[in-house]
């Protein structure tokens, strides 16, 4: 192997490591680039960006601000706008670090085991991540993903003075997404399963790792009490409760397997990393990392598909120990097929493979970003070749990206337009539709995005009940009141300016 890297990859200390992490970034700059500016890749992350923009401006979600996610999303976005700014470049740029750093940790989890594919792992999951549109985005599951990996370094091969921050990883992971439970469950029973002899030595001894499991829960309870404390406890009550009852829907475990059909790729990867468990079970001979890529990997699919919906970004955090446990092919195939001085061919193979698959996957994301227009920077430019300054915006359909590109947060508490102006997620999320009227009378926004239907062309009987009715009534009477049609490239996102601002 020397033969073919620089022997500093395989030396101890901070050069290598900081060689490694500078290799990873600068793949994961290589792949990411072009995204960089797309304004919103996700609706989920430009919500995100708005709180915790929002919360720097002194609006405090769940009251001021709403949606219903945990609090633990709010604060990493309240980090990279206090840190970086308010603006895409700063998601963008955040995004990068982190998924570089989960990519760090598989190799740091692989290097003692696996040493020889260890890089080629991380690679590997920087390139798999980047394929995924939503792996690209700013979403819960990257942030919680990269929390896990260090939880899980820590836990099973961190030093002993260090291993407490384990849990507290865990913990803010937890506050990021929930059913991060899943997971940090499964790696707890591992964990005590590989201490079960000193479990059966000393019983009592059970009461300390349970103490030190439960330290896991010092995030939420701070966060909680911190919420409760400046009297947000009714809206995150109200939060937990649409969370916990309206969100989730019944689908049968075959549907749920089933539904990686949807992603043939990651089924091929979960395919093969099952296949590899299955041969060192059959040799006794399963390496630690590789036991416990087996379980994430059951883990993570059932907090994927916990609630019957089976978004794209909810099975991302698979990615990680599929990528982990599908590394020990290698090593599988390296060790029974290759004489000792020919071994270094399999790692050649192996980045031979990687390398244009890195270029393709770059290729795609340059044309992801070309099929799918950013709707949101073209209106903005649009406004602003008009040299006018609607400001506030209002979003009442369609992508609330534009918020971002105007640098203000929304005049409404909720969030994502669609959860308003669809009647069924207005019922589902409490939507009050008369606070929203108010917002906007008070408010008087120079511009108003209304996407998917043309108040002035379409009459309002032409909507089904599927809408939110009596907000749409709302703004047909308030639009064609006060403002006039604003024609864009878009032709079905309707951009409505006040009456007499083009003329300012």
């Amino acid at each position: 192997m020397k033969k073919l890297f620089p022997s500093t990859l395989y030396t101890s200390g901070p050069i290598r490591n900081g060689l490694v992490f500078l290799l990873f970034t600068l793949l994961a700059f290589f792949l990411r680039y072009p995204s960089f500016g797309y304004t919103a890749i996700d609706w989920d992350e430009i919500t995100y960006s708005l709180i915790g923009e929002g919360w720097l401006q002194g609006k405090l979600p769940f009251r001021d601000l709403w949606d219903i996610k945990p609090i633990g999303i709010y604060i990493i976005y309240f980090i990279i706008h206090g840190l970086l700014g308010f603006s895409i470049f700063a998601i963008r740029l955040s995004t990068l670090f982190v998924v570089v750093c989960s990519a760090f940790i598989i190799w740091l989890l692989l290097r003692n085991s696996n040493r020889t594919f260890a890089i080629a792992a991380g690679f590997g999951f920087l390139i798999l991540f980047s394929f995924f549109l939503n792996g690209l985005s700013g979403n819960t599951e990257l942030f919680y993903l990269c929390f896990e990996t260090i939880g899980v370094w820590f836990l099973f091969y961190g030093k002993k003075q260090y291993r407490l921050l384990s849990p507290l990883a865990f913990g803010f992971a937890f506050i990021i997404k929930y059913n991060t439970a899943f997971d940090i469950l499964g790696f707890y029973l591992l964990h005590l399963y590989l201490h079960r002899r000193i479990l059966f030595r000393n019983p009592k001894s059970f009461l300390g790792y349970s103490l030190f499991y439960s330290v896991a829960i010092l995030p939420f309870l701070v966060s909680t009490i911190w919420v409760f404390s400046v009297e947000l406890g009714d809206s995150f009550l109200e939060t937990h409760k649409i969370l916990f009852s309206n969100y989730a829907k019944k689908v049968t475990f075959l549907e749920k397997i089933g539904s990686l059909q949807t992603y043939p790729i990651l089924a091929i990867l979960v395919s093969v990393q099952m296949g590899t468990f299955v041969l060192y079970l059959w040799k006794r001979k399963v390496p630690k990392i590789l036991l416990i890529s087996f379980l994430w990997t059951l883990t993570a699919f059932l907090a994927a598909t916990w609630t019957g919906y089976f978004f794209e970004h909810y099975y991302l955090p698979m990615i990680v120990p599929t990528v982990i446990g599908s590394s020990f092919l290698f090593r599988f195939i390296k060790s029974n097929f290759f004489p000792k001085y020919k071994q270094e061919i399999i790692v050649l193979i192996a980045f031979l493979i990687l390398i244009p698959v890195a270029v393709f996957v770059r290729k795609r994301v340059i044309k992801l970003s070309k099929v799918y227009p950013d709707i949101a920077k073209e209106i903005y430019v649009d406004i602003e070749n008009q040299k006018v300054d609607p400001r506030p915006v209002f979003v009442a359909k369609g992508t609330h990206g534009i918020y971002s590109l105007f640098k203000q947060t929304p005049i409404n508490r909720v969030i994502q337009p669609g959860n308003f102006t669809d009647q069924t997620n207005a019922k589902a999320m409490f939507i009050d539709n008369e606070e929203i009227k108010q917002k906007v009378i008070e408010n008087k926004p120079g511009l108003i995005l209304f996407c998917d239907m043309d108040v002035f062309q379409n009459p309002i009987s032409s909507y089904d009940a599927s809408w939110n009715q009596d907000l749409l009534v709302f703004y047909y009477e308030y639009i064609r009141k006060e403002y006039q049609y604003f024609k864009t490239y878009f032709p079905n996102c309707h951009v409505y300016l006040k009456n007499g601002l083009l003329s300012r």
